[in-house]
């Protein structure tokens, strides 16, 4: 199936690595122009990287005006940012809560707004936030991430409202566990948490899941793709959950 992404200029953040760095393969496959934001320079075939520390303000701001003087359009935004700590939600002062903030939700606003603004000038795009299951289905240890994340999901409800006449869809991609380097971070905290090994912490994620196992980075990619391309153009406000079946609300 041609998407239609050929010739698209396309912008992830958080792209080192895991789903981010998928997710930008998958555009290059797709025939994208893929500029990709991460701390470190990234050399990948098709990608052109831009070192971007998402708690630095300036480096954010300075960011879509970068890849639009290179590119001369910004068509695509797919906002990933890192997740934070994993803990039980009564070890967490008001310093964690500040840093997940400023982690999470500052530069992904930063980034949505200003990326909004780009597109509607020039006549439409795609913004794609990728958030979590945990916002729609908490699970001990998460409260950071699915508290900071139900956030963005509110405003990416609200852009898609406001920006529909401007041309810009707005829609959130929601993975469930995934074999990535955060998916081991996270089953090491609940490990040392739970005095379990890190096979039983998998088996334990991997029983709640239908399926009967985690996702691959590329399953994520291929959905995002999706989202972002002319081939989902009547879809905007909405959230896809790729989780292999572990929500189980019927809406």
């Amino acid at each position: 199936m041609d998407l239609g992404l050929k010739g698209k200029v396309a912008l992830v953040t958080a792209a080192s690595r895991g789903i981010g760095q998928a997710i930008a393969r998958q555009l290059v496959d797709e025939d994208a122009v893929v500029a990709v934001g991460a701390r470190t320079p990234i050399e990948a075939e098709g990608q052109t990287s831009y070192p971007t520390d998402l708690l630095d303000d300036k480096a954010v701001e300075r960011l879509i005006p970068d890849v639009i003087a290179a590119h001369g359009a910004l068509d695509i935004l797919v906002v990933n940012t890192p997740g934070p700590k994993i803990a039980p939600v009564l070890d967490f002062g008001p310093t964690d809560w500040d840093t997940a903030y400023a982690q999470l939700v500052r530069p992904a606003v930063q980034l949505a707004t200003a990326g909004a603004r780009a597109m509607a000038a020039h006549g439409g795009g795609s913004i794609l936030f990728l958030t979590s299951t945990w916002v729609k289905q908490p699970a001990p240890g998460g409260a950071l991430s699915a508290s900071m994340r139900s956030l963005l999901s509110a405003l990416a409800k609200q852009m898609s409202l406001e920006l529909a006449e401007q041309g810009v869809r707005v829609n959130q991609l929601m993975p469930g566990a995934t074999g990535t380097d955060r998916m081991e971070d996270i089953v090491a905290a609940k490990s040392a948490a739970n005095g379990t090994t890190r096979e039983d912490e998998i088996a334990r994620v991997v029983s709640a899941i239908p399926l009967g196992r985690w996702a691959e980075p590329e399953e994520i990619a291929r959905a995002a793709a999706y989202l972002v391309s002319p081939a989902a153009a009547f879809v905007t406000g909405e959230t896809l959950a790729v989780d292999g079946g572990a929500i189980r609300s019927t809406l």
